[in-house]
């Protein structure tokens, strides 16, 4: 399993909205079209091409987690119920984007981050 994979299990970020959030990405940087990247994702329930429309919908509810976990953040760090330092550190060791681990480095990386997590939200 990815390591991507392994942190976003504990996030409010569905499979479907991950992906989605990906090939999004891919379209605004004119990688793929729109047409493209909603052919690739897959309905659930039938197994075909979603369309256009399903495939914003779901970038939108993506969009809309990210914004709501941001502005959570926010508001613990606001209240003092988490400390920017703890974030801070939290963010430098996620930030340094897809490096490839080991199946033994990724049960690392995530045992230490689990660690931060759970040292912030105390």
């Amino acid at each position: 399993m990815s390591l991507a994979k392994r942190i976003s299990e504990g996030s409010s970020l569905s499979d479907a909205q991950l992906e989605s959030l990906s090939l999004y990405q891919r379209v605004r940087a004119g990688e793929i079209s729109l047409k493209e990247a909603a052919g690739s994702r897959r309905g659930r329930r039938t197994g075909q091409p979603v369309t256009i429309g399903a495939f914003y919908r779901t970038v939108d509810q993506a969009k809309q987690n990210v914004r709501s976990s941001i502005l959570t953040l926010v508001t613990a760090l606001w209240l003092g119920y988490v400390r920017i330092e703890d974030v801070r550190r939290l963010f430098e060791l996620v930030g340094r984007g897809s490096v490839e681990l080991s199946d033994e480095e990724a049960d690392q990386f995530m045992g230490v981050l689990n660690a931060l997590v759970d040292k912030i939200v105390t």
